[in-house]
């Protein structure tokens, strides 16, 4: 695979590992009820929005999302594959990792966890629900498409030589 599109892949991981770090402060302030400057004796009671359990999924999935992103990229450079494949590959990967965010983001304020579009068992159907699933679902789809062609990829056997030039 290209470099290019395997380093957008790369980068964006990172990008997404920044952003779980931020959600962790976010879990750190719901868990404790306000905003705290440890180690400095500071303390504002604010109730951050949100709950817990949805901090705690940003936060996790979101690290998931950016290694995932990472090592992929990682391995797609391992890989031959087209221009086209190689733009598919990175952009699904991609669109799932932010895809995933607005589901975790926004499912934390969704009665029905944006699971569906319409009322199920956890909740009624919302705003922040649709915009939890809508990106999700388009994810899911652009994910499945990366790695049915990562799947069908060949090795690079520039990769699989020794120092000799040997396979």
């Amino acid at each position: 695979m290209h470099h290019l599109d395997a380093n957008r892949m790369i980068k964006h991981g990172i990008a997404a590992m920044i952003v779980a770090l931020t959600a962790g402060m976010g879990l750190i302030f719901a868990m404790i009820g306000g905003i705290s400057l440890s180690p400095l004796p500071m303390f504002f009671d604010w109730q951050i929005p949100g709950t817990v359990q949805g901090w705690r999924s940003l936060h996790i999935g979101m690290l998931m999302n950016g290694l995932m992103a990472i090592l992929l990229g990682v391995a797609a450079r391992f890989l031959v594959v087209s221009n086209l494949s190689a733009a598919l590959v990175s952009w699904g990967t991609i669109i799932a990792v932010w895809g995933n965010f607005c589901f975790y983001l926004f499912g934390m304020f969704a009665p029905n966890h944006g699971l569906t579009l319409h009322t199920n068992r956890l909740g009624e159907a919302s705003l922040p629900g649709n915009l939890a699933f809508y990106p999700a679902f388009i994810g899911i789809i652009t994910l499945f498409l990366a790695l049915f062609l990562l799947l069908g990829a060949k090795p690079n056997s520039a990769r699989h030589t020794n120092d000799r030039g040997e396979a």
